[in-house]
C-alpha cells in the first residue's frame, strides 16, 4: 500500500510536471522558427554545464544520504553554494548575461532540494515545489515572451526556480561546519560528481558542439525531438526517483518492475506509430523530426533497463558502475556525432541516441558481473 501511494504520489506529480512543462515548449516551438528554438537550448546548456560544474553535491548524493540519515549535508551544500558563486561569476564574464546565471543557482537548488525531499520520502513538499516550478515555466516562460520577446525566454525559467532557491538556502544554515565528515564518503561523492559530469557530455556539451556544426536548425530540430522523447521517457523518471528510495530501504521489488519493462514497451510502440502522425499538424516548421522520433522510441526501454540499474548501484554505493556506463554512452554519442551525422543527418544523430542507451546497459551488465556486490555484515 505504501509503495502505491508513493509511487502514485511521484508519478502523479511528474506526469503533470513534465505535461506542465512540455506544453512550454512545444508552444514555444509552434511560435518560433527552428534556428531560434536551437539558440535557446544553445544557451539552456551553457547554463547547465556550469550548474553541473560547480556544485560538489549531486540530486543523487543528496537521496542517498538523506535516506540513510549521514548527517554531511549541511557542509555539502555549504561547499556547493561557495563552488556555484565561483563558477556563475565566470559565466557573467564570458556571456555578460544575467539571466543565465539565475538559471544556474536555480538548477542547483532544485537538484539538490528534490535530492533531499526524495530521500526523506518528503513526496507532498517533492510534489508541491516540483508542480509550482512547471507551472511557474509556463506562465512566466510565455508571458515574458510576449511582453518582452524572445531574448527573456530564459531569465523567466531561472525565476521559476524560486520556490526551490528559497528552499535550498534556507538548508544552508549559520551553524559550526564539520568538513572532517565528507572524508568519510569522499570517495562516493567524487564517483557520483564525477558521473554528474560525464552526463554533462551527453546532456548539454552535445548540444553545444551540435549547434557550432551544423546549425541552430538542425540543434533546434533535435531539440523538439528530445523533448518528445522527454514526455514519453517519463515512466523511467519516475522508475529512478521511487526506486533509488526502494532500494535503499531494501524493498525487494523485482515484479514490479517486470511490471515497468512492460509499460515501457507499450510507450515505445506508441513512440513509433502514433506521435509521428500529429507532428505535421502541430509543428509544421520541424518536419524532420518525424522519423527522427521513430528512431529515438527505441530507447526507452534500454533508457528504463538503465535507470533500474543505477538506482540499485546507487542504493549500494557502486558510482564506479554507473560512471562506466555513462562514459559508454557519451562515448558513443560523440562518435556518432562525428561520424554518422554528416553521414546521414539527424537520422545518424536519432540512431546514436539509441545505440547509446543500449550500450550503457550493456557496459552496467559485464562491470556488474565481474566485481559482484558483495553485502557489508
Amino acid at each position: 500500500m505504501n509503495r502505491i501511494k508513493g509511487l502514485t504520489t511521484i508519478g502523479t506529480t511528474d506526469v503533470l510536471g513534465v505535461s506542465i512543462s512540455a506544453s512550454f515548449w512545444f508552444i514555444l516551438a509552434m511560435l518560433v522558427d527552428p534556428d531560434e528554438y536551437g539558440n535557446i537550448f544553445y544557451f539552456l546548456s551553457m547554463a547547465g554545464i556550469v550548474s553541473l560544474i560547480s556544485p560538489l553535491a549531486t540530486n543523487y548524493v543528496s537521496t542517498v544520504f538523506s535516506a540513510k540519515k549521514i548527517d554531511v549535508l549541511h557542509e555539502i551544500n555549504f561547499l556547493s553554494l561557495i563552488s556555484t558563486g565561483i563558477g556563475s561569476i565566470i559565466l557573467f564574464f564570458i556571456t555578460s548575461r544575467l539571466d543565465l546565471i539565475i538559471l544556474v543557482i536555480g538548477i542547483v537548488s532544485l537538484n539538490l532540494t528534490t535530492g533531499k525531499m526524495l530521500g526523506e520520502k518528503n513526496f507532498r513538499l517533492y510534489s508541491i515545489s516540483n508542480v509550482f516550478q512547471k507551472f511557474t515555466t509556463l506562465i512566466f516562460g510565455l508571458s515574458f515572451y510576449f511582453l518582452f520577446g524572445l531574448e527573456s525566454v530564459i531569465l523567466a525559467i531561472g525565476l521559476s526556480h524560486i520556490f526551490h532557491i528559497i528552499l535550498f538556502f534556507k538548508e544552508i544554515k549559520i551553524t559550526r561546519y564539520h568538513f572532517s565528515r565528507i572524508k568519510l564518503k569522499f570517495h562516493f561523492i567524487i564517483s557520483n560528481y564525477s558521473n554528474n559530469l560525464i552526463g554533462m557530455f551527453g546532456g548539454h556539451v552535445d548540444k553545444i558542439v551540435i549547434g557550432a556544426m551544423f546549425g541552430m536548425n538542425f540543434l533546434g530540430q533535435y531539440s523538439l525531438a528530445i523533448q518528445v522523447i522527454a514526455g514519453l521517457m517519463i515512466l523511467p523518471n519516475i522508475i529512478t526517483k521511487y526506486l533509488i528510495t526502494e532500494d535503499l530501504y531494501n524493498v525487494k521489488n523485482i515484479e514490479f518492475k517486470k511490471k515497468i519493462v512492460i509499460c515501457c514497451i507499450i510507450i515505445s510502440l506508441l513512440g513509433i506509430f502514433l506521435v509521428p502522425e500529429v507532428i505535421p499538424y502541430l509543428f509544421p516548421k520541424y518536419m524532420e523530426v518525424i522519423e527522427t522520433i521513430r528512431i529515438m522510441s527505441l530507447s526507452i526501454l534500454p533508457n528504463a533497463f538503465a535507470r533500474i540499474q543505477v538506482a540499485k548501484y546507487l542504493s549500494q554505493e557502486r558510482g564506479f558502475i554507473i560512471m562506466a556506463g555513462s562514459v559508454a554512452y557519451v562515448s558513443v554519442l560523440f562518435l556518432g556525432i562525428f561520424t554518422l551525422i554528416p553521414l546521414l543527418g539527424i537520422i545518424g544523430l536519432a540512431i546514436t541516441f539509441v545505440i547509446g542507451y543500449i550500450v550503457q546497459v550493456g557496459t552496467h551488465t559485464v562491470i556488474n558481473k565481474k566485481f559482484p556486490y558483495i553485502v557489508k555484515k
